[in-house]
């Protein structure tokens, strides 16, 4: 883990394999990080981002349980969206 990282709460009690640079895709989540930078080559990951959940929660008799986690996934996604003025 290199200075920057220290006190990252994304990283408390983290596995990071030797040599590992950048975030930990399972436990990062920029939407609630405040290191995190959003720049205009992210803006068409988190666009596309939207698709997925948006076609899952078409899908007939979803539980209201796995309803209310796409609802928390795009909730995120706008909100980085937001944070970059799109």
């Amino acid at each position: 883990m290199n200075d920057d990282a220290l006190g990252a709460e994304c990283l408390e009690d983290a596995v990071v394999p030797e040599g590992h640079r950048g975030p930990l895709l399972d436990r990062c989540r920029p939407s609630r990080c405040t290191n995190s930078i959003l720049g205009p080559e992210h803006l068409p990951i988190w666009t596309a981002e939207r698709s997925s959940p948006n076609r899952l929660r078409a899908g007939p008799r979803l539980p209201a349980n796995r309803r209310s986690l796409l609802d928390a996934q795009l909730n995120e996604v706008a909100l980085m969206l937001k944070k970059a003025g799109q």
